[in-house]
């Protein structure tokens, strides 16, 4: 377990043991430690309270019996203290900067795979970007909407989230902040959504995201602007840069970096961590961080991260680990269980409504001829390439097999109903999916004598 977890569970005299040991900078024996509190336990309390501190890894024991000497453990000292008396901890510029594209991991291998058998155990089924998007848009919208503002403490439920951004209808006895908030990141995932075919985003493009992410709730100068001064975070020791152009190569090395990690899961972790941790803008760069995750999931037309369920505690330490130590531990924990819950349900809902190809959106009128042919001449699968070339000629390798495949799913499972839609009948297609069906399984037996 983490110690910035534990600390949070103490009961009242695991704390007050605590308390006496961020008193002693020097290891102390238990007698010594009952001395310097001012309500201590009888011994065999003492003892068994720091046994179980011992347990959640949050003291140190060195020696045996009598003799044996008792501390805070490094991270348990750092958490314990009050982060307005801690050592202030500046932006590391390595942080960043020593990121290696497909070398270095800040995603733990234990939460990537948690998060790639979500969406194989759900199907697996992914789709190229430029459909993917329309396919989930309307619920990906009011998902990441609804969870990424209520981390921010919007009262705004799910319901009303989705009948603000579906019909525009703002919820009675919310203020005009929180309606912002939610229309706000509305037309910031639009934005992203929508250039999911083109280029990865670049510096530009992020701070016209955080524009749309701040309308109307930051003064127009500081819109899409780097900061030039500083920020405090709560509940923490991190302080980071002011630095106009540190920060300014920060983000669009970030970015840079983001789109060249073909681990999607990766990209999308690196993009989450660093955003909050560089905090480029004056304000929202947890949302930015949020946002901007989703990027190399959608392109890689896997399940976004919603945020969704989320358990807000260890997201928001895990960050303060991130910004302190460099640990990513206790925030993949948080992104992967999230991912696990959200991402069948949006595979799911992809099942039920299939989404078309590029290509099938493209090709609709000669799609349409070369099944019409197909149907009637009772063309087998295995004469589908052949008919490919000659229609589709003009088409690149790549998608003249991916046509071949479209071609032979259509013909194979196209209702005798759809008929009208390619000139043929209805008999047509009985008489050919029938045909072709008996043709497979000849095949099938003569390859198994």
């Amino acid at each position: 377990m983490h110690a910035i977890l534990e600390i949070r569970n103490l009961t009242p005299q695991e704390r007050a043991v605590m308390d006496a040991l961020l008193r002693s900078p020097d290891p102390v024996s238990q007698r010594e430690l009952m001395s310097r509190m001012r309500d201590a336990p009888s011994q065999a309390t003492m003892s068994r309270v720091m046994s179980g501190l011992i347990n959640r890894g949050l003291l140190l024991k060195e020696g045996e019996t009598r003799g044996a000497r008792f501390s805070l453990t490094q991270d348990a000292r750092r958490v314990a203290t009050d982060p307005r008396r801690r050592t202030p901890i500046p932006y590391d510029p390595g942080r960043i900067g020593g990121y290696v594209p497909n070398q270095t991991h800040w995603l733990p291998e234990k939460a990537a795979a948690r998060m790639r058998d979500a969406v194989e155990q759900a199907g697996g089924q992914r789709l190229d970007a430029s459909t993917y998007s329309r396919a989930i848009a309307e619920r990906f919208l009011i998902d990441l909407s609804w969870a990424s503002s209520n981390l921010e403490g919007n009262t705004y439920d799910h319901l009303s989230t989705e009948m603000l951004i579906k019909y525009g209808e703002s919820a009675s006895g919310r203020d005009r902040l929180e309606t912002a908030m939610i229309l706000n990141h509305k037309a910031a995932i639009s934005l992203m959504m929508e250039g999911l075919d083109g280029a990865f985003p670049d510096a530009g493009s992020v701070q016209r995201r955080h524009v749309l992410m701040m309308r109307d709730l930051l003064d127009p100068a500081e819109l899409g602007s780097v900061r030039r001064g500083a920020v405090q975070i709560s509940a923490t020791s991190y302080r980071p840069s002011s630095d106009y152009v540190l920060l300014t190569a920060g983000l669009s090395d970030l970015l840079a970096k983001a789109g060249q990690v073909e681990d999607p899961f990766e990209a999308s972790f690196l993009l989450l961590a660093g955003l909050s941790y560089l905090q480029a803008f004056g304000d929202v760069n947890k949302r930015m961080g949020r946002l901007l995750s989703n990027e190399p999931l959608l392109r890689a037309g896997l399940p976004p991260l919603s945020f969704i369920g989320i358990d807000k505690t260890p997201y928001i330490l895990g960050l303060i680990e991130f910004y302190e130590v460099g640990s990513t531990g206790l925030l993949a924990e948080a992104i992967a269980g999230s991912y696990e819950m959200t991402a069948p349900d949006y595979i799911q809902a992809l099942t039920i409504q299939r989404v078309p190809h590029g290509l099938e959106l493209r090709e609709r009128g000669r799609i349409a001829h070369a099944l019409g042919r197909l149907f009637r001449d009772r063309t087998p699968d295995a004469g589908i390439p052949g008919l490919v070339d000659e229609v589709f000629g003009g088409l690149n390798e790549a998608d003249r097999g991916k046509m071949a495949e479209i071609l032979s799913e259509t013909a194979d499972r196209a209702s005798p109903a759809s008929a009208f839609l390619y000139g043929a009948t209805e008999t047509d297609i009985q008489e050919r999916n029938a045909a072709n069906r008996g043709a497979l399984l000849m095949t099938l037996a003569w390859l198994q004598t």
